[in-house]
């Protein structure tokens, strides 16, 4: 897989985050979510490591047509990657948040992530979602290191940032 090219969520990408057809595993679902058309493949392999082989799962997620990977060449054209902003923003940004941070945390924790998981669940305001962050840090930590928890956290902030005051 070419480490410049640029994954985007296709419009079958995006229904799947909030209507879950293809019964994706956490760890893809996870990546899935994460994939916004801002980080090219190297990127991604970096800060998700800790999901195991990320190229195998890019291409069962391009198999699926969940995402394009778009390449060098058309990655530096800027319409490309903000159609791919765009569209993510289709999707409404608490349920997104909510799911990354869930998905995540299971992803690398398994059934003991279970009480956070339900914490997550019953989080339904961006002031919400951001006091649970520093746990959110904190059983990540348990189970990756530094700079995954780091990778994680930036996105799931990056995420909660979207989040308009109500």
């Amino acid at each position: 897989m070419e480490d410049t090219a640029v994954p985007v969520k296709t419009a079958s990408g995006r229904l799947e985050i909030t209507d879950r057809r293809h019964k994706l595993g956490s760890r893809q679902r996870v990546l899935l979510i994460a994939i916004n058309g801002a980080h090219n493949v190297r990127e991604i392999r970096e800060q998700f490591h800790s999901l195991g082989d990320i190229d195998s799962m890019l291409g069962e997620l391009a198999v699926a047509e969940l995402i394009a990977l778009v390449g060098a060449s058309a990655a530096a054209q800027p319409d490309k990657a903000h159609a791919a902003v765009a569209a993510e923003a289709e999707i409404p940004p608490v349920p997104m948040a909510r799911q990354f941070m869930n998905e995540s945390v299971v992803a690398n924790l398994g059934l003991r992530a279970f009480l956070f998981t339900l914490k997550i669940e019953r989080c339904y305001t961006k002031q919400e979602l951001t006091d649970l962050l520093p746990e959110y840090r904190r059983m990540l930590a348990n189970a990756l290191n530094a700079s995954a928890v780091a990778a994680f956290s930036a996105r799931a902030e990056a995420l909660i940032a979207k989040i308009q005051l109500a």
